[in-house]
């Protein structure tokens, strides 16, 4: 594991299920498991630490390890541009969407109760009740089930 870190500032709800899900304690940031997206784009789009950039995160700013990766030296390349940051980003809310899909995805053909289904996902994953993130995904939601229907039609 390499000391080095890039920093991100996901929305609410993603930072909580990234440190619910993938947080490291032993670290102090998120460790992506070996074949995973948000790995991939770490893989392709880390580049050589320019000199003059300022490291200041800020104290709400995510830390995410900078793994060891075949032909690059972490110490050296260990810099995520601001593109590369919303590329992570994106990567990691893909990987969100398949876990909401994958958990609740039996349920898109019975009569549920939304509500229970969103919060108790939202339990399962460190997610915070509020308002705010349970409408992010109950939104989430009924679009992969409006497109699971659409493509059963």
């Amino acid at each position: 594991m390499s000391q080095f870190s890039v920093y991100i500032n996901p929305p609410e709800y993603l930072e909580q299920w990234l440190r619910h899900d993938f947080w490291d304690s032993e670290s102090g940031r998120v460790v992506f498991p070996r074949g995973s997206a948000p790995r991939a784009v770490l893989a392709s789009l880390l580049r050589k630490s320019p000199g003059h950039s300022q490291h200041d995160h800020g104290h709400s700013s995510l830390p995410v390890e900078v793994p060891t990766f075949k032909g690059l030296n972490p110490a050296t390349f260990n810099y995520l541009s601001p593109t590369g940051q919303s590329a992570l980003i994106s990567a990691c809310k893909k990987l969100f969407l398949a876990t909401l899909f994958n958990e609740l995805h039996e349920l898109f053909s019975h009569d549920v109760q939304i509500t229970d289904i969103i919060y108790d996902f939202m339990d399962r994953h460190g997610i915070d009740r509020s308002e705010r993130n349970w409408e992010t995904i109950r939104q989430m939601y009924s679009r992969m089930r409006k497109k699971s229907q659409a493509h059963r039609s």
